[in-house]
């Protein structure tokens, strides 16, 4: 179908060039079809019933459980990932956007309903059914009634039927075309860039075209490809198909290059977008997951291959059994036509066959058993080498042995350490491709969240108690005596007298909050969460991003509880809390009885322990000896978060968790 470019001429050899990439990506991907829908068929345990030799249709589903329960393993959760500071950051930085990318990780699903780990798990799958899996990572501005709704990165897992990139290279170079199927409403509403406006032109003459061509519907995806999913479930693809002229589909193609992004509709000859490559980083935002790589194909190896054509062999094998015993029950008769009265031939109990010898007119057919009884030893042959190509086990380069229905302790053991190597291999791709994605939202966070000259600081909400120690560690909650104009000398002056002399305190890391001063990072009254005030430059600096992905492995957890426990007993052994003393270092106990309650399943563990109310001590000047200040009792203690009871002034030097004691007692000395 030839189309014809509209436009003008800029437009129209633009439209040729990105419509020429189009035809040479959708010709290789075309050319995948039929092997991508053999590999969804093993997946799916289908059957097909047309060209299936055997009356029995039994699927054992040995590649469905396996690729689910690889993909189980890697992906048992959120990946526990940090970032690490490289020329210009800092750890305090890293750690605030190590916050900020969670929480975009968890924020995210409020976009599609559909958590990251979903997603992540989809990646693995399709990886595994076809070879590689694409992602597109990208800004998203949403607003509505005149509000903005969302404005954050996001990750959308694509299609593999309407990923279309470069095939001339076996990595994403040069540009990068994907499918959409999009509506004309969504046409003019969408926005990917944040505070920008309506993001794409010719509408016009798109919607022409559409009412020319009359297709109730609009464009809709059978001109490529029926999902597969779809047809071996028997359901109807109604992608297209709704005659609302606001719900019209057209087939939008975007493609992506380090310097352009292009959006082209290929069945109408329109140019929808031509723009820089909105992102600073200049690098295409489609991230490829890939386990086996081969040769100079973009598609690595599915896991499917290796091991396709054993599993159609267990199933005929499993499929010719069950006939053979149907055979054996239900044995093929030699009837004497002539000496048996025909109708009287029925199957069941107290039924009578009237014949004129009996014993000879009816006789069953002879069926050796001989095939049957090698059933277990043949499937017993199957299952191991599906398990060899799976990379579950290796009897052919181990002292395993690989038919036996017992294995010992020491077997299991090293079947164990096999998944765990091949998991662990996979672990290595996964946790690029999540440090790639990762990072570029790291860049669009710097590029788009403080590019709103009236949006100066960012609130955010923490919850986890190893991030709030985090931060409380790093004193961001913290507050400092205001030595401006002398103040300090009088407090000086007023410590030495064993006086109540005030010093006004200020937030160690202040930020400025509706023109008031607050500390970085604020507790709520309960101490259960906290508010972090993140500003830009907080943004500043080069970072890298490891991903923690750790496969899951048996009695991972029940391990994990046993080194904490053997841990405890080490750290309370009285000779090593003495070295420590030593060393002018403590044991925090109460964190590690914690971690230990987690990992037993127990949640909250907190609630647990209670603070011991210290009693009053009695004492000249502030609630101390010598005028200096303490942590519990009199007018200058402090308060769990280190804010002074008195708020903005405190008695003496105050500070938190005793700073102040330490400073007064240095400042004297």
């Amino acid at each position: 179908m030839n189309i014809i470019a509209k436009g003008t001429k800029i437009e129209q050899k633009l439209f040729t060039e990105v419509n020429s990439h189009y035809e040479m990506a959708k010709e290789d991907l075309e050319n995948r079809y039929a092997d991508w829908d053999k590999k969804l068929e093993l997946f799916r345990s289908y059957i097909n019933e047309a060209d299936w030799p055997y009356s029995s249709q039994v699927f054992v589903p040995q590649v469905f459980t396996a690729l689910y329960e690889k993909m189980g393993r890697l992906n048992g959760g959120k990946p526990r990932g940090r970032l690490i500071p490289r020329k210009g950051g800092n750890i305090m930085k890293a750690k605030i956007n190590n916050e900020l990318l969670n929480f975009q990780w968890d924020d995210s699903t409020r976009v599609d309903r559909d958590p990251m780990v979903s997603k992540w798990a989809k990646m693995d799958l399709n990886t595994r059914i076809y070879g590689a899996s694409f992602a597109l990572v990208k800004w998203r501005y949403e607003t509505r009634g005149g509000r903005v709704i969302f404005d954050g990165p996001v990750m959308r897992v694509l299609n593999n039927r309407d990923c279309l990139p470069n095939p001339a290279y076996s990595t994403i170079r040069n540009w990068f075309q994907f499918r959409d199927y999009l509506t004309l409403q969504e046409l003019e509403n969408v926005n990917d860039i944040s505070s920008q406006g309506p993001q794409y032109k010719n509408l016009s003459k798109l919607k022409a075209s559409i009412k020319d061509r009359s297709v109730k519907g609009g464009d809709n995806r059978d001109r490529h490809y029926t999902p597969k999913m779809r047809e071996l479930a028997g359901l109807s693809d109604y992608l297209g198909k709704d005659e609302n002229p606001k719900f019209v589909i057209v087939e939008v193609v975007t493609e992506y290059q380090e310097d352009r992004k292009i959006v082209f509709a290929p069945q109408h000859g329109v140019i929808l977008q031509d723009t820089k490559n909105p992102y600073k980083h200049k690098q295409i935002p489609v991230v490829c997951l890939k386990y086996i790589s081969v040769d100079d194909d973009i598609y690595g190896l599915s896991e499917i291959e290796p091991i396709e054509k054993v599993q159609k062999a267990m199933n005929a094998l499993t499929s010719q059994y069950i006939d053979s015993i149907n055979m054996d029950l239900y044995r093929i008769m030699m009837v004497n036509t002539v000496g048996v009265q025909m109708h009287t031939l029925e199957w069941g109990p107290g039924k009578k066959w009237l014949m004129n010898n009996p014993g000879k007119d009816v006789v069953p057919l002879d069926h050796s058993m001989t095939a049957t009884n090698q059933f277990v030893n043949v499937y017993s042959v199957l299952v191991s080498m599906m398990k060899e190509g799976l990379g579950e086990t290796s009897g052919a380069f181990s002292t395993l042995k690989p038919f036996s229905s017992e294995k010992t302790a020491t077997e299991i053991n090293k079947t164990e350490t096999t998944k765990s190597i091949r998991d662990n291999f996979n672990q290595i791709f996964l946790s690029e491709a999540i440090k790639e994605q990762m990072m570029f939202w790291l860049m669009m966070n710097k590029q788009f969240i403080f590019k709103d000259p009236y949006k100066q600081q960012l609130e955010l909400r923490v919850t986890g108690r190893d991030s709030m120690q985090e931060f409380k560690s790093m004193g961001l909650d913290q507050f400092i005596p205001d030595t401006s104009e002398g103040e300090m000398m009088g407090a000086e002056a007023s410590i030495l007298a064993g006086g109540m002399g005030e010093v006004p305190v200020i937030p160690k890391f202040p930020v400025s909050i509706g023109g008031e001063m607050k500390p970085k990072f604020e507790m709520d009254e309960s101490g259960e969460m906290g508010t972090l005030y993140m500003v830009s430059d907080d943004m500043v600096g080069s970072y890298d991003y490891i991903a923690d992905v750790e496969p899951m492995r048996v009695n991972s957890s029940i391990e994990d509880k046993m080194a904490k426990m053997e841990a405890f007993s080490l750290v309370m052994n009285p000779q090593v809390q003495q070295i420590l003393q030593t060393e002018g270092k403590k044991v925090k106990v109460s964190d590690l009885l914690i971690d230990i309650f987690d990992a037993s399943g127990i949640k909250d563990a907190e609630k647990y322990f209670e603070v011991i109310q210290q009693p009053e001590m009695m004492g000249a000047g502030i609630g101390g000896q010598n005028g200096i200040p303490t942590e519990q009792g009199g007018a200058g203690s402090m308060q769990a978060g280190g804010v002074p009871q008195n708020s903005q002034r405190a008695g003496g030097m105050a500070n938190p968790r005793g700073m102040a004691q330490r400073q007064g007692v240095s400042q004297l000395g």
